[in-house]
């Protein structure tokens, strides 16, 4: 299942931190890209975001589940999503 968001910029980087620390991910960062991962076999694929303050007026994150039933969780902190796959 592919979850996408569109979130407040503001909001972005303590949406991005809340998820890593609530499913122990490592984080990947490069330029306006971050992505966090998990090591081997999970519920979660991977999520990854994107903002650039110059080009961007809102912030996308796109979230790949094995497991829909984290759906919700992802909902709660990142609101509803715009797109699901």
């Amino acid at each position: 299942m592919k979850l996408f968001y569109r979130i407040d910029p503001a909001a972005y980087k303590e949406a991005m931190d809340k998820i890593k620390s609530r499913f122990d991910m490592h984080e990947e960062v490069d330029e306006a890209k971050t992505m966090l991962m998990l090591d081997g076999d999970s519920p979660i694929e991977l999520v990854s975001g994107s903002y650039d303050p110059a080009e961007d007026e809102v912030a996308s994150v796109r979230v790949v589940l094995h497991d829909a039933s984290l759906k919700e969780v992802f909902d709660s902190i990142l609101g509803e999503p715009f797109r699901v796959k």
